[in-house]
């Protein structure tokens, strides 16, 4: 792959120190800390983590154990403090959940017409058997991603039926959430029904959820929007079949060097699943995940030995942490979020990484340049760009998908809780996404190795900094951040 920039590693062998400009404002410290990243210790990492034996490391699969016995490993062998107690390892029960649809039945009567759901255009997200008999339905019609909801009042505990209209991907999910939160005894949608009978999620979490119900029939959202206070609606479903699933993350601490300051810790993080075998693949039917997110767990890894190796220890401490189940929907940082390891009320910032390696992005090269999703959410995004020009690198928020994807990885949990966080990446979508040909061997290296310094820069100077990380007040994508973050440090 032809680079637009001379390779990082060159430059190294011509001078003991890195020489960047010749006003280079970076400390000999940083200049040490940058020095002990490598291209050959990411490939190093990645080309096992993406390897075949480790079969795409799936939610939950023996590669997947793999994958977590390797990091634990690196976080040992750099001398980090574990994460959880006396391990690195941060024990989530989960459960898989089959859901049973020989018994299913649905049936939906409006204006003067009748609707029986096929089995086979469903989707069933259950937690316990449930039944309705001859209830009135309620309908909401999504007319816009800002549209109103009804009151609680006329919501909860009723059957309700969601005609999403344009509402698609992350908008669609938070009008879901948004719905559930309002307490109805079901939840009933009009759309794609692409879930898989098979769920994972934790086991014993409390109160069961709404049932939610996906009918991909067009003849249903017709007759759904005829829906009226004369309408009825009978619903059968049986209890879903669980196996218990033991996941983990994996989880590490470098404690600060300020005695105030080491109270507050900064999260480094990435997934370390993906999608696993294809079985209706033809000819490779491995996805083996090397930039999705290999990659981002090379970065961590990185940037852990480096800090840990450093003269300087920075002030505050660093968790660094991988997750389970990003691809099954933040399964693993979700959990996270609600058994933190350290308090969120401690935690300052989280920077999450994605995609760090490839720079042949479908929209064209990125090589030399950094982006991040939110990547003007929160100060973060000034920090990463601060220490990107002082490294060669050009740092860049895309305009549609910084803020688009900004819901799709795991800084998401976090900013649900508060923090600070947002994910770094070089490209968002590439050749091979998701696909078995996403392999160590198409990584860009040399570049990798200059944006991983990059971050590594940006998060030594973020946790030595005597401000924390915030969020970005004037911009207002982030006002539900700034108000859940407020009650979580108990601001005004």
């Amino acid at each position: 792959m032809k680079l637009l920039f001379r390779p990082l590693t060159a430059l190294l062998c011509a001078a003991p120190l890195l020489v960047l400009s010749a006003a280079d404002p970076l400390s000999p410290a940083e200049q040490e800390l940058l020095q002990t990243i490598r291209a050959r210790t990411l490939q190093g990492h990645i080309s096992f983590l993406a390897a075949d034996s480790l079969e795409g490391r799936d939610t939950p699969s023996r590669g997947l154990d793999v994958a977590a016995d390797y990091i634990a490993s690196q976080f040992r062998r750099f001398g980090l403090q574990p994460g959880s107690g006396d391990s690195y390892f941060q024990n989530a029960a989960f459960v898989r959940a089959k859901q049973p649809m020989d018994q299913f039945s649905f049936l939906l009567t409006a204006g003067d017409g009748q609707f029986k759901a096929a089995a086979e255009h469903t989707a069933v997200s259950a937690e316990r058997a449930f039944a309705l008999v001859d209830a009135t339905p309620v309908m909401i019609q999504a007319s816009g991603e800002n549209a109103a909801l009804p009151p609680a009042s006329d919501v909860a505990g009723k059957a309700v039926v969601l005609l999403p209209g344009e509402l698609r991907g992350r908008a669609l999910f938070e009008r879901r959430a948004a719905i559930l939160a309002l307490k109805p005894a079901a939840l009933i949608v009009s759309g794609q029904a692409f879930m898989m009978r098979e769920q994972l999620r934790e086991a014993g979490s409390g109160t069961p959820r709404p049932p939610v119900i996906t009918i991909s029939d067009p003849a249903f959202a017709s007759l759904a929007a005829k829906i009226d206070a004369k309408s009825k609606l009978s619903l059968s479903i049986q209890a879903p079949v669980e196996e218990p699933v033991p996941l983990k993350n994996v989880a590490a601490i470098l404690p600060g060097s300020d005695p105030v300051l080491a109270k507050t810790y900064i999260i480094l993080s990435a997934h370390y699943d993906h999608t696993g075998v294809n079985p209706r693949a033809e000819g490779d039917k491995i996805n083996n995940g090397a930039n999705d997110d290999a990659s981002g767990v090379a970065t961590v890894l990185a940037i852990a030995e480096a800090l840990s190796a450093a003269p300087q220890r920075p002030k505050r401490s660093i968790l660094f942490i991988t997750y389970f189940g990003e691809e099954k929907g933040l399964l693993g940082s979700r959990y996270y979020a609600a058994h933190p390891l350290v308090a969120l009320a401690q935690t300052a910032g989280n920077l999450n990484f994605e995609h760090m390696g490839r720079t042949d992005d479908n929209e064209g090269s990125r090589a030399g340049k950094l982006t991040s999703t939110g990547f003007d959410y929160t100060t973060l995004g000034q920090d990463l760009s601060d220490a990107a020009k002082l490294t060669g690198i050009e740092p860049w928020k895309h305009e549609r998908n910084s803020d688009a994807f900004f819901g799709s990885s795991d800084n998401q949990s976090l900013a649900n809780a508060g923090v600070p966080a947002i994910t770094v990446s070089v490209s968002y979508i590439f050749p091979d996404y998701h696909r078995a040909g996403d392999h160590w061997d198409k990584i860009d290296y040399a570049n990798m190795e200059r944006v991983v310094r990059t971050c590594a820069l940006t998060a030594f100077r973020v946790t030595n900094a005597a401000q924390e990380p915030r969020w970005v007040e004037a911009n207002p994508r982030t006002a539900n951040y700034v108000k859940t973050w407020r009650e979580l440090h108990g601001a005004q």
